[in-house]
């Protein structure tokens, strides 16, 4: 079974975001105090895989989760699924929508970090349904049907 398990809230600027045990995700607009909460529905919450944090960390670079910026740290790589993938996590349903684009932000850690993990950052999700996520808690992968 997939888990959280790190959550992240960004309440000013700058990374990491930092750790929370509970984030209220609302549809339609993200991680509810998030300062990217409201500003695209598409991009309302980032989604990342603890497969990005183990590509770093082998290539030496020792990161504090929440440097990715990501709202959800989850121990599946979300890239391993296809843009359209539904994910129940807690009490809310996601939908993945786009690739993170890597940017300057991440150098702060490693100026190889952009080049590293471009591609592999993660990926933003829409909140279908709003709800309570705690770190632990499963996360289901409902991937979406041809035809």
């Amino acid at each position: 079974m997939n888990r959280i398990l790190s959550l992240h809230l960004g309440l000013g600027k700058g990374l990491p975001k930092p750790q929370v045990e509970v984030l209220e995700l609302v549809a339609g607009v993200g991680a509810k105090g998030d300062r990217h909460a409201g500003l695209d529905p598409n991009r309302a919450v980032l989604v990342a895989g603890l497969a990005a944090y183990e590509k770093a960390y082998k290539a030496g670079i020792d990161l504090p989760y929440g440097a990715l910026g990501e709202n959800l740290l989850l121990d599946l790589d979300p890239h391993t699924l296809p843009l359209g993938a539904k994910l129940r996590v807690g009490e809310a349903l996601l939908e993945l929508s786009q690739v993170c684009t890597v940017c300057k932000s991440l150098s702060q850690f490693d100026l190889r970090l952009p080049k590293l993990l471009y591609g592999g950052r993660g990926l933003y999700a829409r909140v279908l349904e709003g709800g309570v996520v705690r770190v632990g808690d499963p996360v289901l992968v409902l991937i979406p049907t041809k035809g």
